[in-house]
């Protein structure tokens, strides 16, 4: 009877007790890379991440601007946030042999108890070419950056959100 009571008691012990939780993984819906051929100085790498859950650019920008900061390999860190934007941008410019962009979202989702969340992030990597192209001794370009401008859309929701407030 005692042992069947002991085996009960073990049995009962593991089925309450609570394993190790499951660390959030940092996945973002909407990642996009694009590649720049360099042939001098040594490759970088930046990246726009698109981040939701800033109410100001203040305190939410100047907190994630100096984590970013922080990152082991990270050079330069910019945090832009416009009032009633639904979602502001940290521009990140890093050494990819020393940190990558999975690390970046993880300190950023890891600030303020989970508060913000990166939904998006656009990566531009320099990538070294060692020999010089067929192409290029021809004279023509094989350029893959796109030289479009970065041109600022209205957030919509923001517009009528604020509508609905009057």
């Amino acid at each position: 009877m005692k042992k069947h009571l002991a085996s009960l008691s073990v049995l009962l012990l593991l089925a309450c007790s609570q394993g190790p939780v499951a660390e959030k993984a940092a996945t973002v819906a909407n990642r996009t890379v694009q590649e720049v051929v360099i042939t001098e100085g040594e490759p970088m790498a930046s990246a726009d991440l698109t981040i939701g859950g800033m109410s100001c650019q203040m305190m939410c920008g100047n907190m994630i601007k100096g984590a970013l900061a922080k990152v082991p390999g990270v050079t330069e860190a910019e945090v832009v946030f416009h009032d009633g934007d639904a979602a502001g941008h940290a521009k990140v410019t890093y050494d990819p042999a020393k940190v990558d962009d999975a690390q970046l979202v993880e300190t950023v989702q890891a600030l303020a108890d989970g508060q913000y969340t990166v939904s998006a992030i656009a990566i531009t990597k320099q990538v070294k070419q060692s020999q010089p192209s067929a192409s290029a001794k021809t004279g023509k370009s094989d350029a893959t950056a796109s030289l479009m401008p970065e041109a600022r859309m209205p957030n919509l929701v923001a517009m009528l959100m604020a509508l609905v407030r009057i």
